[in-house]
């Protein structure tokens, strides 16, 4: 059973709603207005922008009136965890620990996992050896695995949300186009919000939904369409990346590329090509970071956004390299991009500014071994970030704790760990979960400093252990 939410409860009393009448406001039953507030459903993800508007919060304030109090979760951990175990595909036994982490940074602690598309669900698991890696696992198989005595909340954050098994259905008052990318931009907020794992499954299933719709159409709304459908690919590529699964990402970054270069959208298809150089980046692979930033930058022409964009992702390529000269040339190169007067109105690419490339370049110098500058370039970082990027705040603290271990020291290191944690706890990031992972690997010599137990025993209380 899910954990009441009594917050979204009176969120919706106090603007004047009944369940009926919020249902008819939704276009919804009235059951899955009650299902929401027991707990045992999410909104679906384009649902959640509406919702917000309706309620008079920000999405960000929607997704905290939907996350349950964290003592409430902490109990049901801990009740439901103790002897639970449990029986998958690729690890011989898996148990789950009791729960001992943290309050950590008020954010509810699940899993670290994420719902995919075909019923399987991804996880975190330590192996023998004390590695962390991401397996994936039939959800049934889990949840027949675990005990009756446990219950299945135990896995509460392996469980993908309860959903309506039908798709969106497209208002008649817009075009098409027009109500996918609406769709679009609201699952992008989502994402920036919950993380991959909530959002994986809706956006395969529009990609579905705009193959069905280019069937039915013809002249400019096919192509329309087409382009759109490069868009979202480009979008699961993301959501596939932040989740760990790199293969799948690569993937669907093809299939991005494919699709805007056969809709003739040069800027988008520089825009993935941009992406892709930072999947390859992501993967340690340098050399192809490196020449697909230079095929972005071809095809964005040298003085735009999109071409700053690939300078970002080449510099990151040059530092994986070792070559710092030609890496903190590019970023510097990025920055005079930005700070030019736009030759056209920004579009893709937006979200890029001063702040992100040096991020971007902290993340570099950490590689280097320029410790110290990496910290401070993720302090600005986070400082910089909008209260709904809570997803890369956790990944540039998780960052910026591998760093701080060699200036700070392994305390401080744990601490701002056990904050990073707690966001990748709530998103379903495996980005963060690997991050902290390295740096878990690096504090086995301080097993007996308080703050690296603490760290340490949390990051276990949200994992799978393969024994």
């Amino acid at each position: 059973m899910g954990v009441k939410r009594d917050r979204f409860i009176a969120q919706r009393a106090s603007a004047g709603f009944t369940q009926e009448s919020l249902a008819a406001a939704m276009g919804v039953d009235r059951t899955t207005v009650g299902r929401w507030e027991r707990g045992s459903a999410l909104p679906r993800p384009w649902q959640m922008a509406k919702l917000a508007r309706v309620l008079g919060a920000s999405t960000s304030e929607l997704a905290a009136l939907l996350s349950p109090l964290e003592q409430d979760v902490l109990a049901d951990n801990t009740t439901s965890a103790r002897g639970a175990s449990l029986l998958g595909e690729g690890v011989q036994r898996v148990t789950t620990p009791e729960w001992n982490a943290p309050n950590l940074d008020g954010h509810t602690v699940g899993a670290a996992s994420m719902a995919l598309m075909d019923g399987g669900v991804r996880v975190g698991c330590r192996t023998a050896d004390g590695r962390i890696i991401f397996v994936t696992m039939p959800r049934r198989a889990l949840l027949r695995g675990f005990t009756a005595a446990a219950g299945a909340t135990a896995l509460s954050g392996l469980a993908a949300p309860e959903v309506q098994a039908t798709p969106p259905v497209l208002s008649p008052d817009i075009h098409p186009v027009e109500n996918m990318r609406s769709l679009r931009r609201s699952l992008v907020e989502c994402d920036n919000v919950l993380g991959p794992r909530e959002v994986v499954s809706t956006a395969q299933e529009h990609v579905r939904l705009i193959q069905h719709l280019r069937r039915e159409a013809s002249g400019r709304d096919r192509h329309d369409l087409l382009q759109v459908q490069a868009e979202y690919a480009e979008f699961c590529s993301w959501l596939y990346q932040d989740s760990g699964d790199h293969r799948a990402a690569q993937y669907w970054a093809d299939r991005a590329v494919d699709w805007a270069s056969a809709s003739g959208d040069q800027d988008l298809t520089a825009y993935i090509m941009a992406r892709k150089s930072q999947l390859a980046g992501d993967m340690q692979d340098s050399i192809e970071a490196i020449d697909l930033a230079a095929s972005a930058q071809r095809l964005a022409g040298s003085r735009s956004r999109l071409s700053a964009m690939g300078a970002v992702y080449e510099a990151h390529g040059h530092a994986l390299l070792g070559d710092e000269r030609t890496a903190q040339h590019t970023f510097d190169q990025a920055l005079s991009l930005l700070t030019r007067p736009p030759e056209a109105p920004v579009g893709r690419g937006r979200w890029l500014n001063e702040a992100y490339v040096e991020a971007q370049r902290a993340r570099s110098l950490s590689s280097l071994g320029r410790h110290r500058d990496a910290v401070v370039g993720f302090e600005k970082a986070i400082r910089s970030l909008p209260a709904t990027y809570r997803r890369d705040r956790g990944v540039y603290l998780a960052r910026s704790a591998i760093a701080q271990l060699s200036i700070d020291g392994p305390e401080q290191a744990a601490v701002t760990a056990c904050t990073a944690l707690s966001i990748a706890a709530t998103t379903g990031s495996a980005r963060i979960f690997n991050e902290l992972a390295n740096l878990d690997a690096l504090l086995r010599g301080w097993r007996g400093v308080p703050e690296v137990v603490q760290f340490q025993q949390a990051l276990d209380s949200l994992l799978v252990h393969e024994v």
